[in-house]
């Protein structure tokens, strides 16, 4: 199992994730970021329509997939 990281990048901010979780494949830390960012949308309103994001990357630190926390927005994009 591969451990991915999830930060937060917010205005000018980065919230950079310290521990990570474990996945089996990146299309599941994906997902999981995809699920991260519909629920702070719910839950945090200052980052509504905020052009805030979260980036998924991977052991090496390498950006593997970033997810828009904008209710426009339909899922993520990978890089």
């Amino acid at each position: 199992m591969s451990r991915f990281f999830f930060d937060l990048f917010f205005d000018r901010y980065v919230v950079l994730d310290p521990g990570g979780m474990l996945f089996e494949y990146p299309t599941s830390a994906a997902a999981a970021a995809d699920e991260l960012a519909r629920h702070l949308l719910l839950m945090r309103s200052e980052l509504r329509n905020s052009g805030s994001w979260i980036r998924v990357r991977d052991e090496r630190r390498r950006e593997v997939y970033r997810s828009s926390i904008d209710p426009d927005a339909a899922g993520g994009s990978t890089t």
